[in-house]
């Protein structure tokens, strides 16, 4: 097997040595003028003593034979192109030539023709080098753009020529002759010098006049932008007028030692100046508008009292009313100084810096921030249906009610959360949240969750839209604000109400659940902010939180209107349970089978019949059973909770409205008898 190693060709320039050819057959060799530079290969150095072979001028190593005919080619066609590239070069050569031999011969017949028309047929001297250097001055801009320069030089080393052939003289002629002809020469000479002189003068005039014309025109606008100058020193005032005096005396005492001219030229300024205070009430008709002068504050010294009480810039003002990245708006009135509430985090025995979740949670416990949230009103949390807050108002609650977090989600992040729980240990390692708040950047286009979390079982969750919110990712710091109400949990971005998630915690059972904590002495009147390190799924979270505030503020709900969750009727249905995390079915006999089964499963909680009411969909991994009583439904929460996911379900809007309607009707007696009409 042949390694074929690259050949590593050299073009020989001009001024490179090559290598003759002994073939004497080939075309190169019979015109040497013509023959392709010799292209070397580069051997490896163990094989530098091997012999060199030759193809068409061309050395290579003998490792390498026999060449392929891909080689000889390319060798073929590296010669015809060096080939091609000398005859290129010699055919320009002689078009160069060409060129310039024309461009002499032009310059020469022009010469002639001027001399002839002169009447100047030769001689010697100083005068005849003279008309000589005369014509080729007048006739060198005659020449034709397309000699590339070339006669011009060509024209300057004829006239060389012509002068030194004319300054020879002419020992052959007759004497007297040359004499006389010479007297006639030397007068015509004369002559043309004259001209010469004469044109010289008319020209030197031209450009002098010119020069003054310009300098008379540079005067006339600095005279102008003096009086400019002068006008608007006279608009700002005396103030002005006095720095701008100061100044061009400074100006003029430094350049003092620069001559008279100087000194004169600030002598006028001056008598300007003098001129236009003297003319100032004829100029000015009007009040004169006089410049405020703002100081720096760094101009009063270390006198931070006497700066503090001087103003400032426009830059400086409206930078100090800027809220800083870490802070609330002035508007919210949540400072750590404000009476009605306090900065929770930072803490105040630390640095204040911004709290992050770690980047390799174990869980989503892991180095987590949890908050304590004292002074709670826990009847907030009984819903605004609730028997025991139909006589109450708004003023029998005075406990916290508003969470504010100030913080920074980066435009790479795909999702963070917090969680309002109840207090430790009664929220049972998070599994009964109240509250749950996470945006997700990535999900089905952008969404905030918002949900809560009973016995391990998430609720139904409410979507909504991150196009339809104020911006939180990829924003420099965002405020959001949470307030508890009788209604529920009201969501606040940016000032914009965004969300609503209404009580759907069972009053009965969370008084149980606070009731066993006041017994334990844990968690009197307060709850539990959680800001999770990941998802349920150990996925980290990417957020910055800056400050977190809890206070007491009047409601901030306004128009209702287009608030996801509003109206939306949460409540528990006392005798539906709902299934999940079920088999997808795909066909409709599954779907049979499944309420098959549902239906022997729950017979026993049908009641005397044992009829249940079995609801399953299609491409569904969910499922309803409604059962005969409350009383069943809370015992099959028990017993089935070993072979299914199950939770009490949530009425629909729907069934919400039927039960009202019915509880109307029964409380009227029964619908109310028919009204009696009177007829006419």
């Amino acid at each position: 097997k042949i390694t074929r190693h690259y050949i590593f060709v050299t073009m020989a320039g001009p001024s490179l040595s090559t290598t003759t050819n002994d073939d004497t057959s080939s075309p190169s060799a019979a015109d040497p003028s013509r023959r392709p530079p010799t292209i070397t290969g580069t051997a490896p150095d163990d094989d530098a003593d091997a012999g060199i072979l030759t193809y068409q001028s061309y050395r290579y190593p003998a490792k390498l034979a026999p060449l392929t005919p891909q080689e000889r080619s390319l060798l073929d066609a590296y010669a015809a192109i060096r080939s091609y590239e000398r005859e290129a070069a010699r055919i320009r050569a002689e078009e160069a030539k060409r060129r310039l031999e024309e461009a002499d011969e032009r310059y020469r017949a022009k010469v002639r023709e001027r001399e002839k028309g002169e009447g100047v047929d030769g001689g010697d001297g100083d005068d005849d080098g003279a008309t000589a250097a005369a014509a080729a001055a007048q006739g060198g801009g005659d020449f034709d753009d397309d000699d590339d320069g070339m006669a011009g030089s060509s024209s300057a080393a004829t006239a060389k020529t012509t002068t030194k052939k004319k300054q020879q003289p002419d020992h052959a002629a007759d004497n007297s002759a040359s004499s006389s002809e010479g007297e006639d020469e030397d007068e015509a000479t004369k002559q043309i010098r004259r001209q010469t002189q004469k044109e010289l003068s008319q020209l030197r005039s031209d450009v002098s006049a010119a020069r003054e014309a310009q300098l008379r025109k540079e005067q006339k606008e600095e005279e102008a932008k003096r009086k400019e100058e002068q006008l608007r020193l006279e608009l700002l005032g005396d103030a002005g007028a006095s720095g701008k005096r100061k100044r061009s005396d400074e100006v003029g005492y430094r350049d003092s030692d620069e001559g008279d001219g100087a000194s004169s030229s600030s002598s006028e300024e001056e008598e300007e100046e003098e001129y236009g205070r003297k003319n100032r009430s004829d100029i000015i008709s009007g009040p004169t508008i006089k410049k405020k002068r703002i100081d720096h504050p760094t101009n009063y010294g270390n006198d931070r009292a006497t700066a503090a009480s001087q103003p400032g810039s426009l830059i400086a003002n409206l930078s100090g009313t800027a809220t800083p990245i870490h802070d609330f708006s002035k508007k919210l009135g949540m400072s750590p100084a404000s009476l009605d509430g306090s900065v929770l985090y930072p803490f105040p025995d630390q640095p204040p810096e911004p709290w992050k979740p770690p980047t390799d949670p174990s869980d989503f416990t892991d180095r987590c921030l949890e908050l304590e949230l004292p002074d709670f009103d826990y009847p907030l949390l009984r819903g605004p249906h609730s028997h025991d807050l139909r006589h109450s108002s708004a003023s029998s609650f005075t406990g916290n009610n508003t969470l504010a977090i100030k913080f920074h989600a980066p435009s790479s992040s795909s999702r963070f959360s917090l969680n309002l729980t109840l207090p430790h240990p009664l929220h049972r390692s998070y599994d009964r949240i109240l509250f749950h708040f996470n945006p997700r950047q990535f999900q089905k286009g952008g969404q905030l969750v918002i949900n809560d979390k009973q016995n391990t079982m998430w609720g139904n969750a409410i979507n909504v839209p991150l196009s339809t919110m104020p911006l939180m990712f990829g924003k420099v710091a965002c405020t959001l604000v949470v307030q508890i109400g009788e209604e529920g949990f009201d969501v606040f971005l940016e000032g914009v109400h965004c969300a609503r998630l209404e009580h759907r915690w069972d009053w009965g059972v969370l008084k149980e659940i606070l009731e066993e904590g006041e017994k334990k002495k844990v968690g009197r009147g307060s709850l539990m902010l959680q800001l999770p390190s990941s998802d349920d799924y150990g996925n980290p979270e990417n957020w910055m939180v800056y400050r977190v505030w809890l206070g007491r503020k009047k409601s901030m709900a306004g128009d209702l209107d287009g608030v996801a969750g509003v109206n939306i009727y949460s409540a528990v249905h006392p005798r539906k349970l709902f299934l999940s995390n079920l088999p997808k079915l795909r066909t409709d006999p599954e779907l049979d089978l499944r309420r098959a089964e549902l239906e022997r499963a729950f017979r026993k909680y049908g009641g005397p019949s044992g009829a249940v009411l079995v609801s399953v969909q299609k491409h569904s991994s969910i499922a309803f059973v409604e059962v005969a009583s409350e009383q069943l439904a809370d015992l099959a929460l028990v017993q089935m909770a070993g072979k299914y996911r199950i939770t009490k379900a949530r009425r629909t809007k729907h069934e919400a409205l039927m039960e009202e309607r019915a509880k109307k009707e029964k409380e009227g007696g029964g619908g109310g008898g028919k009204e009696s009409v009177d007829w006419d």
